[in-house]
């Protein structure tokens, strides 16, 4: 996540960007706000981002994936000279409009909620950064414990484990604080 904090009265924006460029377009509209035409008139520049991992040639791998492609979240005081700005800049299409092509600002409610998404998907990235699919792992505690399995899902807090009960493979749900890393 692209941050950069100025406290005053701004309002929060929607700038469209093309995929996969909205963290180069991100990082163009900060540095020039620190030294450059935008000088005071931009206060956070955010591209909302999930960290996920994944195996690769049986190394976990972590990947950051863009929550919304296409788009990066602007604050700031000066739609005008930005609009004109994101002209010149590469990968940048302009600001999100309504059907009268008019620019509105993002509600306290649509922020608060973008906000709070980026940060409940940083929570649980740290929760279970160490868990992902494929993985081998051993149960803690529980009706399973000492059984080893493969890590199925991650979902809600949740993992899913393949488990091999006589012979035959059972998926258990367990919490993440009941497995740890099982090394084969």
């Amino acid at each position: 996540m692209i941050t950069m904090k100025n406290v005053s009265t701004m309002q929060w924006y929607i700038v469209r960007a093309q995929s996969n460029r909205e963290k180069s377009v991100a990082e163009r509209i900060v540095k020039d706000s620190e030294r450059g035409d935008l000088i005071g008139k931009i206060g956070q520049v955010i591209v909302p981002t999930e960290k996920s991992f994944h195996l690769k040639n049986g190394k976990k791998v972590q990947r950051e994936k863009v929550m919304f492609p296409g788009y990066i979240f602007v604050e700031t005081n000066a739609v005008g000279e930005l609009k004109y700005y994101l002209k010149a800049v590469n990968g940048a299409t302009g600001f999100l409009t309504n059907r009268g092509g008019d620019i509105q600002s993002l509600t306290q409610g649509e922020v608060d909620r973008m906000l709070g998404i980026q940060k409940q998907k940083e929570e649980v990235a740290e929760q279970f950064d160490h868990f992902i699919s494929g993985e081998s792992v051993k149960v803690l505690e529980g009706p399973f414990t000492g059984f080893t399995g493969t890590v199925e899902s991650i979902k809600d807090q949740k993992v899913k484990v393949e488990v091999m009960i006589f012979g035959r493979k059972n998926l258990v749900e367990l919490s993440a604080l009941q497995i740890e890393k099982h090394n084969d």
